[in-house]
């Protein structure tokens, strides 16, 4: 674990000793008995037609049930062996080089493609919570190179104009990082709000999504970790590979739960010890019965 200064002060905690990933139907995985998962090696599809990548290298321990945010679901488990290797290497990609058509398929491979044209307006949702919820905090002041040249990359592969960066008025850490770099893109504005934009005239994405799609067309790579805040009456900021398991994290980073009140966004949960962490958590929240 290793721990950052400041406001982008947070842990990381990118080897679980296991990953649950959710599938739907055995039939649609294509695994090979005692063969070796690789790091972002694509595992098979949902009913669907959604691709499933693994985010950890190692081996694969078997089946089990399931509880993720939003969902139950049958689990692929693998034995993390710590050493995140890859079928092969993706160089990083020059965005010059790239059809449009290509940049389509990394976005569809990954599940991050949407409706878009030209008339579209882009919005970027950026959340501030400061007692339970930092996740786009830490991206924006780790990140904000990236996600404004992603953005611009975005925007000119599909000719939009405008591109609006929702940013919370109180979040000046996430505000501050961009004004460094933001008068560099003429087409990217920093709002404080997103009540005024119409869904049938704007596409959405959040903070994390972005960076994905830059780690998607530049790295033909899957986001594979997210950004979570626990807060037990002090706040701690985790940076963890997806699927990991939640009961996992809070005894490896030996956070009391048992016998309390665990709440991931604000909704309680009951089932800790298969409860597994994906994209959608932002916070957990731990109180006295």
């Amino acid at each position: 674990m290793k721990q950052k200064r400041k406001v982008q002060e947070y842990i990381t905690y990118l080897t679980p000793e296991f990953i649950y990933i959710p599938f739907d139907d055995i039939n649609l995985l294509s695994l090979k008995k005692n063969a070796k998962i690789y790091n972002n090696q694509l595992l098979g599809t949902k009913k669907d037609g959604t691709n499933i990548f693994s985010p950890v290298s190692g081996s694969i321990a078997g089946v089990r049930k399931s509880f993720y945010n939003n969902f139950e679901s049958d689990s692929l488990v693998i034995e993390n062996d710590f050493i995140d290797k890859r079928i092969k290497l993706n160089p990083t990609k020059s965005i010059s080089k790239l059809k449009k058509s290509d940049i389509i398929e990394s976005l569809t491979k990954y599940s991050l493609n949407k409706k878009i044209n030209s008339k579209t307006t882009l919005v970027v949702n950026s959340l501030y919570d400061k007692k339970t919820d930092l996740k786009d905090v830490v991206i924006n002041v780790e990140c904000y190179e990236e996600i404004l040249e992603a953005i611009d990359e975005f925007m000119e592969i599909f000719n939009m104009k405008t591109c609006y960066l929702c940013i919370d008025s109180n979040d000046l850490y996430s505000i501050n990082a961009y004004e460094k770099y933001i008068n560099a893109f003429l087409n990217i504005c920093i709002v404080h709000s997103n009540k005024k934009f119409k869904d049938s005239k704007c596409v959405f994405y959040s903070i994390e999504e972005i960076l994905a799609i830059y780690k998607a067309i530049h790295q033909d790579y899957m986001y594979d970790n997210t950004i979570i805040t626990i807060n037990n009456g002090e706040t701690t900021v985790v940076k963890v590979k997806i699927y990991s398991s939640l009961n996992e994290l809070l005894n490896a980073l030996k956070i009391a739960y048992k016998n309390k009140l665990v709440y991931v966004n604000n909704k309680k949960i009951d089932n800790i010890e298969t409860f597994i962490i994906d994209s959608s958590v932002r916070s957990v929240i731990i109180k006295d019965k």
